[in-house]
């Protein structure tokens, strides 16, 4: 090959990256984007055109049609008679491979474009779901709380029209109760632990307001290493248990467990329903129950098994599972 042949192929990669980087910072950004389609179209025509006139005029001017299409045998009587390497007939071969490869770099332009324009917008949809789920989640625990302590203010109220020792008390444990709610409940995740003994400050606090007609029994077996859930998951079954399983006229009792296995952990709570609060048990559980629901469905998607209902006439159950 002539040095002129490896001149034209350097020109000719510089021609084409040219070609791909207009394409693809100006006429893509500029037409295609913005869907000016025909626009986009004659202007690409027009840009292959011009570098296949260009790429014509290069091949002229160092003369590689002469050198490329030349007889195997170079002596100067194997010429046709009146053809030679400079004649006009090699001069001016026409060539297929230059617009073959500014359309194929159009092409490639178009094609990396729009992977980065879809990825750019996957991005996006994940970022504002991701939004969507943080702001839904922290708007549901803001329902929680309020909810959870309307119920004990209500309940320390009565106290204190009634005995101030037992309304010190409640108060003591609701301090606790709202350190935990106020500080670790912030986080998107909290210690098994930490959470267990939230339950319990709840349930030490809930008896103060029962009589011996209900009894209580709550029962968490011994961790087997610490784990992190979502804070106040359990607070709205127990709080319901305490809010229809209790009367200071007829027996009944509430039953609290919290197991943890090296796969899962389970919290069971049952209790009594009264023939007055049975439509109540069938119908809603309330604003607690039905946000934790869905804060479990963004927080746990089908890592967890739900199941909330009468199981006799006279017994109400809820059964959570969360698999680790």
């Amino acid at each position: 090959m002539p040095v002129q042949f490896w001149i034209k192929q350097t020109v000719l990669l510089l021609i084409l990256m040219v070609v791909f980087y207009i394409n693809f910072y100006i006429l893509i950004p500029h037409l295609l984007i913005r869907q000016r389609v025909w626009p986009y179209v004659i202007l690409t025509l027009c840009l292959i055109i011009f570098v296949t006139v260009l790429n014509s005029t290069i091949d002229s001017y160092f003369n590689l049609n002469g050198f490329m299409f030349r007889p195997r045998l170079p002596r100067p009587d194997h010429f046709p008679r009146g053809i030679h390497p400079g004649h006009p007939e090699h001069r001016y071969r026409f060539d297929t491979f230059v617009p073959g490869m500014n359309l194929l770099m159009i092409c490639l332009g178009v094609m990396v474009s729009f992977i980065q324009k879809w990825q750019q917008e996957l991005t996006l949809r994940q970022k504002l779901e991701q939004e969507k789920v943080t702001t839904e989640l922290t708007l549901l625990k803001a329902q929680i709380n309020p909810h959870f302590f309307f119920n004990t203010l209500n309940t320390i109220y009565s106290y204190t029209l009634s005995d101030g020792d037992v309304a010190r008390t409640a108060i003591t444990n609701l301090s606790k109760m709202m350190r935990y709610v106020l500080y670790d409940a912030a986080d998107r995740q909290t210690p098994l632990s930490k959470e267990i003994a939230f339950i319990q400050e709840y349930v030490e606090l809930m008896k103060l307001r029962i009589t011996r007609k209900t009894s209580v029994l709550f029962d968490a077996s011994e961790l087997q290493n610490e784990v992190m859930i979502a804070p106040m998951l359990f607070l709205p079954f127990v709080e319901n248990a305490f809010k229809h399983g209790v009367s200071s006229i007829s027996e009944g009792h509430i039953a609290i467990w919290i197991i943890q296995d090296s796969d899962f952990i389970e919290l069971l709570v049952r209790n009594t329903v009264y023939e007055n609060r049975r439509a109540a048990e069938d119908g809603s559980n309330g604003i607690g129950i039905l946000n934790t629901t869905r804060r479990l469905d963004l927080l746990y998607p089908e890592k967890y098994s739900l199941t909330t209902g009468m199981i006799n006439e006279t017994e109400y159950e809820a059964h959570l599972k969360l698999f680790l």
